[in-house]
């Protein structure tokens, strides 16, 4: 009785939340996952999602840790690997298509648009490679590794380096559009925040805590807002506003459009790498204090809050169904249905989990640092 009560409160408040209206935006729409956080505004909310229990479908076994989240683009995975490779992989088999050699280690997630796949490298380059057999389209050097994640829209590929600078590249030749250096001490410094892509602007910043927004097209500076610390989580942008943590542990909400703070909150004493997720009226923020925390958007008031074993540091994923997937520093993939607010699934790896994951409408996928990727499906 008790657990048919449960499903009835479930599917109750589903439809509440379905009514509303507010768990997918028009950005995260796609059938696959193309992209870090699925979209250039980094939403990480997928358009429809498997329902757990989970049963794992294949792992593929790379040569080094993966700290890169995978991505998805017609029936194949692209991730990267510490053993210096890019890996395009059967998203239904797991069976290796083909890999791409660079000469550093890579973090950085692709991103694929037009049957090209572009990523960085901590050998200072970005590459695009073609997605159907493995040959290289071209590679662009920076001066400094890429951690960062590429955003492509329009056919051009924006791009962070740790030589201070962000690059607007032309995607089909790989030649520079243009490229602006923030000012920082060039020593222990650098762009570890993947750029975000909104109506027109790259939004971007780096360690030196502050936030830009350029036109896509031509460069030009639209507004500048400085906070107070060095940043490493991803820019989010939801109606209109753009939500950012940053290392004085301080939640920001700044108008896109004029770069206006709206609020700054103060967040919990541990640190937060992972980029915050909103979604109807809800802020989720993933801590390092293996807590991961649901706010009001409207008032910023803490509602829930879910302990884990160990450090987040991958940012969740939201499904309209009401679920929330993640990884864990305890090697353990996470879905925890936030309509009964309790864990549902787990899946535990040999490894701490850094990688993000990409849903899709069958499966969920996601790397951990004991090497391997790994597949779900219901």
């Amino acid at each position: 009785m008790q657990q048919g009560m449960s499903g009835i409160k479930r599917l109750s408040a589903l439809l509440t939340l379905l009514l509303c209206s507010t768990l997918l935006s028009a950005g995260s729409a796609l059938a696959d996952w193309p992209m870090f956080l699925g979209d250039g505004v980094h939403s990480s909310k997928a358009a429809k999602g498997p329902t757990p229990p989970l049963e794992l479908k294949w792992k593929f076994t790379t040569g080094g840790p993966v700290y890169s989240s995978p991505v998805v683009y017609k029936n194949k995975l692209f991730i990267g690997s510490y053993d210096k490779k890019l890996y395009a992989l059967d998203a239904r088999s797991g069976e290796l298509l083909w890999s791409y050699s660079t000469e550093g280690e890579i973090l950085s997630t692709p991103a694929v648009d037009d049957n090209t796949v572009y990523f960085g490298s901590k050998d200072g380059k970005l590459y695009a490679i073609n997605t159907k057999d493995g040959k290289p389209a071209w590679s662009f050097d920076t001066g400094g590794g890429v951690m960062t994640s590429p955003v492509v829209v329009d056919g051009v590929v924006y791009i962070g380096s740790n030589d201070l600078h962000l690059y607007a590249i032309d995607a089909r030749e790989g030649k520079s559009l243009w490229k602006m250096k923030i000012l920082d001490y060039n020593k222990y410094s650098g762009i570890y925040s993947s750029p975000a892509y909104f109506d027109g602007a790259v939004i971007f910043t780096g360690k030196n805590g502050v936030i830009y927004s350029h036109d896509g097209k031509t460069g030009g500076r639209n507004w500048t807002a400085k906070t107070f610390s060095s940043i490493y989580s991803s820019p989010v942008i939801a109606d209109d506003t753009l939500y950012i943590s940053t290392y004085e542990r301080m939640l920001y909400a700044i108008d896109v459009k004029t770069g206006k703070f709206k609020w700054r909150k103060k967040l919990d004493r541990e640190i937060v790498y992972a980029s915050p997720v909103v979604t109807g009226d809800r802020i989720y923020i993933a801590y390092k204090n293996g807590h991961l925390k649901a706010y009001d958007k409207k008032r910023f008031r803490q509602v829930e809050d879910y302990g884990f074993p160990a450090p987040i540091n991958s940012t969740p994923v939201v499904t309209p169904e009401g679920f929330i997937f993640f990884g864990c520093d305890d090697g353990k993939l996470y879905a925890l249905d936030v309509i009964l607010g309790e864990v549902v699934w787990s899946y535990k790896t040999a490894g701490p989990i850094h990688s993000s994951p990409a849903v899709t409408k069958d499966a969920v996928y996601i790397g951990s640092r004991d090497g391997n990727v790994y597949a779900f499906e219901r």
